[in-house]
């Protein structure tokens, strides 16, 4: 897991980008146990989220999610954007999962 990687016009910086190309082969390989995984194989990513900044903090002070916050919670003016933002990468990122557990059931 990369913990708050910084987002620039919606990719990571360099800095992150390095490691995040390099998490399929290291999934494709120690958890997967295939020996000649490629690199560029990200079949098995759902999501890389980015870092929402005030959001978190606010979001504890709250005891809500980020992506439930509102003016009385302090998400003021842009941060309401952001919370928007917010929603909508989690809403995607769950859809994601469900369409994948729904992928993975037998059929009947």
């Amino acid at each position: 897991m990369i913990m708050q990687p910084e987002m620039r016009l919606d990719r990571p910086v360099r800095a992150y980008e390095r490691w995040l190309t390099r998490i399929p082969w290291v999934y494709g390989t120690a958890v997967l146990g295939r020996d000649n995984w490629p690199s560029d194989d990200r079949s098995y990513e759902i999501a890389t989220l980015r870092n929402y900044r005030s959001l978190m903090p606010l979001a504890h002070d709250a005891r809500k999610p980020m992506f439930d916050l509102r003016a009385a919670d302090g998400a003021l003016g842009s941060t309401q954007k952001y919370v928007q933002t917010c929603y909508q990468e989690f809403r995607q990122l769950a859809e994601a999962i469900v369409k994948r557990l729904d992928a993975s059931k037998p059929a009947r």
